[in-house]
């Protein structure tokens, strides 16, 4: 029986006594191309050979299939964000502390109006000081909840007297802001056109509709959603 155990020893000690052979395979292992590169580098030869003009939408692909961990991230906080423009602004007469406390004071006094009980993450300008300007805010919450509640009862503020020329939107990238701006400009130009400068056509969901036609919409969003 001893002797068993002295073998079993032997062994585990023999084990331990060679890890440059499991570093190496380790080694190998983590630099072995994945299933998916092997993929990727045959449909390259394939393209280079046949369809080189291919090329660039197969980088396209690869970019769209992993995403930036940066962008993910950016995404996900925009997601909880809106964007309030038309508040009023602190004057140079302040400091730059002052103008901030100004401002976060500002939105909380909104939040209150709108009875959302809630403090935001973070609430910041955007843009450079410039006395006389006033820009627009960032205003980032704990949860997508919140978010939804602003957007929901926005339209509120055209109600209340020291917020009826207050504004919130959600948060939009570059591409969303162009495509936004697209879009309202053609809902001018149609009312313009069509309705004699009267507001008939707005931008609503990503679309231009009809105002009268925006309760109908809501309707059938909610019950597919």
């Amino acid at each position: 029986m001893p002797s068993q155990r002295n073998g079993a020893k032997s062994g585990a000690t023999r084990t331990k006594a060679n890890p440059s052979v499991i570093s190496s395979e380790k080694f190998q292992d983590q630099h072995k191309p994945s299933d998916t590169q092997v993929l990727v580098g045959k449909l390259m030869a394939i393209l280079e050979e046949k369809a080189p003009e291919a090329i660039p939408l197969l980088d396209e692909l690869i970019t769209i299939l992993h995403p930036d961990p940066k962008e993910i991230v950016e995404n996900e906080k925009r997601s909880r964000s809106i964007i309030i423009s038309g508040m009023p602004e602190a004057g140079k007469d302040l400091t730059a502390s002052q103008r901030q406390a100004h401002t976060e004071l500002s939105v909380v006094k909104m939040l209150d109006a709108l009875n959302i009980e809630t403090k935001p993450v973070e609430i910041n300008r955007m843009g450079t000081f410039t006395d006389g300007k006033t820009r627009i805010i960032k205003c980032v919450f704990s949860s997508q909840k919140y978010f939804f509640e602003a957007i929901k009862k926005a339209r509120i503020l055209r109600q209340l007297p020291c917020f009826d020329s207050v504004y919130i939107r959600r948060s939009m990238t570059k591409a969303e802001r162009e495509a936004d701006k697209e879009l309202r400009r053609e809902a001018r130009e149609r009312n313009q056109k069509e309705c004699g400068g009267e507001k008939v056509y707005v931008v609503y969901r990503d679309k231009v509709v009809k105002a009268r036609e925006i309760p109908n919409l809501k309707a059938t969003f909610s019950k597919n959603h």
